[in-house]
């Protein structure tokens, strides 16, 4: 997976790891590594360039333990990128809600009883609250962590996923979130 940022300032696998030291600063970086899923040397490097950055200082304690320590400016960039991130996930809560309240008012109104959701599964629960809040009549709601698992019936799909949905003729797949633009509406 592409390391990618949480928006802007500091690279996931960068605040990754200034929350894994924050909660460890003695954590050796094999441990740091395993913890973020990353290659040892890897861990290294962004250990590197974040005492370049200023971000963190690493003391030897003696020839076979190191600490690492967030300076202030790291400290604050972790919290920074926290704030950054909870308002971003907010704001695709928010979409996906939208997106959903469009979508269901729209197609109960023509006349569809029944909806499939597919969704990662910390996105499943969120769908479940949103659709179900709605108290539409008669509607019935199937919500699946896999495309796999859809029904051969099921017309209409609305997800929430970063994967994409198979090829199935006969079938809409509509997707009612977009993490890469937080402004997406379903039209």
């Amino acid at each position: 997976m592409a390391d990618t940022k949480i928006p802007d300032g500091l690279a996931e696998k960068e605040f990754l790891l200034i929350q894994e030291i924050s909660r460890n600063p003695e954590a050796t970086q094999r441990h740091l590594s395993e913890s973020l899923g990353v290659s040892l040397g890897t861990t290294n490097l962004l250990i590197r360039r974040l005492a370049r950055k200023g971000l963190l200082k690493v003391q030897q304690l003696d020839w076979k333990r190191t600490r690492y320590l967030l300076t202030l400016e790291g400290a604050l960039e972790k919290s920074r990128k926290a704030y950054r991130y909870t308002l971003y996930t907010l704001r695709i809560f928010r979409q996906l809600q939208d997106n959903i309240a469009a979508i269901l008012d729209r197609e109960y109104a023509a006349g569809r009883r029944e909806f499939t959701f597919v969704a990662d599964d910390e996105l499943l629960e969120l769908l479940r609250e949103t659709a179900e809040g709605f108290g539409l009549k008669e509607a019935r709601f199937a919500f699946l962590s896999d495309f796999a698992d859809v029904p051969s019936a099921a017309e209409l799909v609305l997800y929430a996923s970063l994967e994409r949905p198979p090829e199935h003729k006969g079938r809409r797949f509509v997707s009612v979130v977009d993490f890469d633009n937080i402004d997406y509406r379903v039209s």
